[in-house]
């Protein structure tokens, strides 16, 4: 089955024309192209939202860090 990859396209094709050659298929595709943009952004927002929780959450520490380092050099300036 995957000796021919031009045949899977080729069906793909073929399927995508059938789907919009009626009124109630024109339908069944747009959801089916709006399924496909919902699999394709979906991954990538939840990676960007964990990766602003932690970009937050090392700019908290950062700052803390930094906090305590000048809290520190009052301190022993004293």
């Amino acid at each position: 089955m995957n000796l021919y990859p031009e045949l899977w396209a080729q069906g793909c094709a073929m399927c995508r024309a059938a789907l919009e050659s009626s009124p109630e298929g024109k339908s069944i595709a747009a959801s089916l192209a709006h399924g496909i943009l919902m699999l394709l952004i979906l991954p990538y927002a939840v990676l960007a939202t964990f990766g602003f929780i932690i970009y937050r959450a090392y700019r908290k520490k950062s700052k803390q860090r930094q906090q305590e380092s000048y809290s520190y050099q009052a301190e022993s300036g004293r």
